[in-house]
């Protein structure tokens, strides 16, 4: 059995006062009003069974979410920052938004996916919270090099683009808004900059320019072309409402697919009746009589419950097989148990046995809102399309593993297949190019002898066979220490957003 509502459980804090009353008033009444209160705190708990879930068919849109991340939106003209007020637009439309799959790029001279399109929510609001601007150093923008990266990351006929800017330092849009017009771009433009402008924070103070001048920074309505020719639409401000909006009322079937709905068989109607019964019992005669019928009534009754502390046997049963390396035995113990952490320890389990499709079927059911833990199931699935020699899935899910927590051996992997052909094998590709060190070339680390089983019920090494280390201290690029809240985006993302691809005369 599991609650939904936990929290209406820190009611029964007041056990230990009625605990008190009762020596003071009577056992009898006290008694039973102490365990009416129990009952309905368990009731406001939601006490559920877990049912099987169910697969519901859905169609939804592609959206591009394109942020300008160049050093003019860091003014702060639009409170809290420009940047800062797109982070918070961007997670206000995810969380609204259920139906569409997002992909995320950041542009200023040149543009970088920081997320392939996806609808896992938690994954994307943790990548904006994470967002580091710091980091970033070029300070142009271009935003014809996020539009051409838009288009590469989907194959909709019309695909949505919601442009995040202060509308950048051209005169002129006429060429970007010929190229969304003859490749099936919709843009809406989110115009994130005042009229009258702002300086712009530098370790001086205020920016200036080669001739001394503090630079102000104010919106560039020519942008507005890149929407109007598209059949966008332009936004001014933060108006998350108005841009989810848009986005509903341009949506399209751009994919088909399911999704997998968890359901539960609700029990607060079971204390609710405990409860009642108790309060007849305190305060009627009638309680009094019932008392010795109703307790063999309830006897009888055969309450169902989900028995978790009978999971023991077979999770010690899993981790012993899973040590003495019977992984396909260790696997079957595992499917006795239904949770999410059974299920990835299966699947690690089925991994080590060698039936990758298997596994790879068992780590996308995953559900958790943990970012560590979905991390350690994005780095699985990654290595499971390695072993199926499908690399643009594996890079793809290397990199969501990457932005939700930094991991070397994921960094690895996914630079050891940055070049690899679908169905061709990383020996092949080894050999060719001869880059990679013997540990390096192997993206789940078989040539280590790591600790053997998965997640908190079995330790693991991440590299060992696509079990978690989320308690190891990550290593990487010391300025992207977790420590600082600011850890997701891996070095390899900020240096490619680095990359200046067009001559910066005027950087603001």
């Amino acid at each position: 059995m599991m609650v939904l509502s936990p929290l209406w459980l820190w009611g029964l804090v007041i056990i230990p006062v009625y605990w008190w009353m009762a020596r003071r008033f009577g056992w009898y009444t006290q008694g039973w009003l102490l365990f009416a209160v129990s009952m309905l705190l368990l009731a406001l708990s939601r006490p559920v069974l877990s049912e099987k879930p169910v697969s519901v068919e859905e169609v939804g849109s592609d959206v591009i979410l394109a942020v300008d991340v160049s050093y003019s939106m860091r003014a702060t003209d639009i409170a809290p920052s420009r940047l800062g007020a797109a982070k918070e637009v961007l997670s206000r439309i995810i969380r609204s938004d259920k139906r569409d799959r997002f992909g995320v790029l950041a542009h200023t001279t040149s543009a970088i996916v920081l997320s392939p399109l996806t609808k896992d929510t938690e994954l994307l609001l943790h990548l904006f919270a994470s967002m580091d601007e710091s980091q970033i150093i070029t300070k142009g923008t271009s935003v014809m090099s996020a539009l051409e990266l838009a288009r590469k990351m989907s194959h909709a006929q019309n695909l949505l683009v919601v442009l995040l800017s202060d509308g950048g330092d051209e005169l002129s849009y006429d060429k970007e808004a010929a190229f969304a017009k003859q490749n099936g771009l919709k843009v809406c433009i989110v115009m994130l900059a005042s009229t009258d402008g702002s300086t712009l924070p530098s370790e001086e103070g205020s920016l200036k320019d080669e001739n001394g001048h503090i630079v102000i920074s104010s919106r560039n309505d020519a942008i507005n072309a890149i929407a109007e020719q598209s059949g966008g639409k332009v936004i001014d401000g933060s108006d998350a409402d108005a841009i989810i909006e848009w986005i509903k009322r341009e949506r399209g079937e751009d994919f088909a697919g399911s999704t997998t709905v968890a359901r539960y068989q609700e029990l607060f109607y079971l204390p609710t009746l405990l409860a009642l019964i108790a309060f007849v019992m305190a305060y009627t005669t009638v309680g009094e009589k019932m008392v010795k019928k109703i307790v063999p009534l309830l006897a009888l009754f055969g309450l169902s419950a989900h028995a978790g502390w009978l999971d023991y046997p077979y999770i010690k049963a899993g981790q012993y097989d899973y040590a003495h390396r019977n992984y396909e035995r260790s696997a079957q113990w595992f499917s006795h148990v239904d949770n999410p952490q059974a299920q990835f320890n299966r699947a690690s389990a089925l991994y080590k046995a060698g039936k990758y499709q298997e596994a790879l079927s068992l780590y996308r059911q995953i559900r958790s809102s943990d970012p560590l833990f979905k991390s350690v199931v994005f780095y699985n699935i990654g290595n499971c399309h390695i072993r199926l020699s499908e690399f643009e899935n594996a890079r793809n899910a290397l990199l969501k593993s990457l932005t939700l927590k930094y991991s070397k051996k994921a960094d690895e992997n996914l630079r050891a297949i940055a070049h690899a052909q679908e169905q061709k094998t990383l020996n092949v590709w080894k050999k060719k190019n001869g880059k990679f060190s013997a540990d390096e070339n192997k993206p789940t680390g078989e040539g280590k002898q790591g600790k053997e089983g998965g997640g908190s019920n079995m330790q693991s090494d991440i590299a060992s066979s696509g079990a978690g280390d989320a308690q190891k201290k990550t290593q990487g690029d010391p300025r992207l220490s977790t420590s600082q809240g600011k850890a997701s985006l891996s070095s390899k993302q900020y240096e490619l957003i680095n990359q200046r691809s067009v001559h910066e005369t005027k950087p603001w």
